[in-house]
C-alpha cells in the first residue's frame, strides 16, 4: 500500500513571503547605497574636472590681461564670464602669490566647492602683479589698477 504524506513543517507561506520581502529588501538598499556612493564619487569627480577647465580659463585671461596692461599708460577692464556653479555647487576662486619677483609673477589660484570640499589649484605667470583675492564663480571684471590687476566679481 502507498502512503502519502501532507508534510508541511517550515514551508509556511506565510513564512516565504516574508522572507521574500526581506531579502527583497536587503537586496535593494544594497544597491541604493552603492549607487549612491557611486553618484557621490561621479560628482566629486565632475566637480574636479569642471574646476580644472574654469582655472585654466581665469589663468589664461589673467594672462591675456597681464600683456595688455605691460605699459605705463594702459588702461584695461577684461570681462571674464565662467560659470557660476560646478555640479551644482557654487565655487570660490582664491588668488595667492606664490613668487612676487618681477619680471615674472607667479600664483596660484585655488578653485574650491563648498559642500563637497573639492579643490583645484592652477598656477599662472605674468607679466604685473596680480592683488591677492577670493571671488565667487560667475561673472568677473580684471582691472588694471595702480600697477596691478585686480580680480573682482561683476
Amino acid at each position: 500500500m502507498f502512503v502519502i504524506r501532507r508534510d508541511r513543517r517550515a514551508t509556511s507561506t506565510a513564512l516565504g513571503y516574508v522572507l521574500s520581502l526581506g531579502i527583497s529588501a536587503i537586496l535593494i538598499s544594497g544597491l541604493i547605497v552603492a549607487g549612491g556612493g557611486l553618484m557621490e564619487s561621479q560628482r566629486d569627480q565632475s566637480a574636479r574636472i569642471e574646476l580644472q577647465v574654469i582655472g585654466q580659463t581665469v589663468a589664461d585671461d589673467l594672462s591675456s590681461a597681464a600683456r595688455l596692461a605691460d605699459c605705463d599708460s594702459c588702461e584695461v577692464r577684461l570681462r571674464i564670464d565662467v560659470p557660476s556653479r560646478v555640479a551644482g555647487e557654487s565655487y570660490l576662486i582664491q588668488v595667492d602669490e606664490i613668487d612676487g619677483s618681477p619680471p615674472a609673477y607667479r600664483y596660484r589660484l585655488t578653485l574650491s566647492t563648498g559642500r563637497s570640499n573639492v579643490a583645484v589649484d592652477v598656477s599662472v605667470r605674468t607679466s604685473v602683479p596680480v592683488a591677492e583675492t577670493s571671488v565667487a564663480g560667475g561673472t568677473m571684471i580684471v582691472d588694471y589698477d595702480a600697477g596691478q590687476l585686480e580680480v573682482r566679481n561683476d
